[in-house]
């Protein structure tokens, strides 16, 4: 997209962000069958995930949740296999010196497999989605199908390691961050006087969280349709978003909460019945991918009505420039 064409539109904010989304997506038929082709390995990987995996982790946080954090001689060893909510099972420990919850060789290498091909499917359902949305945002509306197929093959084979590099940066930073969350609710429940303090620092780092989640989102946008890339992309998406960060935290916040609602009863199911159900799975799966194709897609249209505004502001400061100039000449 030219400057001229990202000038000539309109300054965004909440609903016309999502408006333009919405406009992307549900108008253009090739687009959707593009992204369709495009997300369905993600979709077969994420839904084996749920279905194999998560019961796993899922009973041996209710195992874990059954030992009394205060006591510090755990009474129970818990081994986890792979499959099914029988996966873990808890056993009463020889040894009460010390508390040792151990998984099996083959949990952990199909849990570190199935993380790494998901990652890298995502990515490649990223790609595809922000390229093809930014040329249709562009004004190229009429692409056709092949056009579209061409252009995202060229576009995962000369942004695909940029985007990956951007995208183990974005990771690192939401695990540091999630770390600190994870320490600060497990001191709140260790030390309930003093939960008021750690819940207000709870909250606050959360709601950095979101914003920042805008941040690093916007980086690997960036890492896909520029030539910046890693935590040079992560640098300019800072900078380019720092006259609208509320409108950054607004948005991540709509899909962080769409996130929560929308895996409560499938994690709920979890939890009491040992499973969500094939059906549940399914739905759940599916919300998830179309969620995030239309994140993806609010972030485009959020880096370009950044950008725009850079712009402009640009403009505005080599035109008051001028006006300075002439008057002193």
């Amino acid at each position: 997209m030219e400057n001229h064409q990202i000038l000539a539109k309109p300054k965004l904010g909440f609903s016309a962000s999502f408006r333009e989304a919405f406009k992307i997506l549900f108008n253009h038929p090739n687009f959707i069958s593009l992204v369709l082709i495009f997300s369905f390995p993600l979709f077969a990987s994420l839904l084996a995930h749920h279905i194999l995996l998560h019961p796993t982790f899922i009973q041996l946080l209710k195992l874990l949740s059954e030992e009394n954090p205060v006591d510090p001689s755990p009474r129970y060893i818990i081994r986890c296999q792979l499959g099914g909510s029988t996966a873990c099972i808890s056993q009463r420990s020889p040894d009460d010196d010390n508390f040792k919850p151990t998984l099996s060789h083959k949990f952990l290498i199909s849990t570190l497999i199935s993380s790494a091909l998901i990652f890298f499917l995502d990515l490649l359902s990223t790609i595809s989605t922000v390229s093809i949305s930014a040329a249709i945002y562009g004004g190229n509306s009429q692409m056709g199908f092949k056009q579209m197929l061409v252009e995202v093959r060229k576009l995962v084979a000369l942004r695909t390691r940029g985007a990956l590099a951007t995208s183990l940066y974005a990771l690192l930073l939401a695990s540091l961050t999630l770390l600190g969350l994870i320490a600060l609710s497990t001191n709140m429940f260790l030390m309930p006087k003093s939960s008021f303090i750690f819940g207000t620092i709870f909250a606050f780092l959360l709601t950095k969280f979101i914003e920042w989640s805008a941040i690093w989102n916007m980086g690997i946008v960036i890492s896909i349709l520029d030539k910046n890339h890693g935590y040079i992309a992560i640098g300019v998406a800072a900078y380019l978003s720092r006259g609208s960060r509320k409108l950054g935290l607004s948005l991540m916040l709509v899909f962080f909460a769409l996130k929560v609602a929308l895996g409560l009863p499938c994690l709920y199911a979890l939890w009491n019945q040992g499973s969500c159900g094939a059906l549940g799975n399914v739905v759940s799966v599916s919300f998830k991918c179309v969620g995030d194709i239309l994140m993806w897609i609010v972030l485009m249209v959020y880096f370009y009505d950044c950008k725009r505004q850079f712009l402009e502001k640009k403009i505005d400061l080599e035109n008051n420039g001028k006006a300075i100039e002439a008057t002193q000449q």
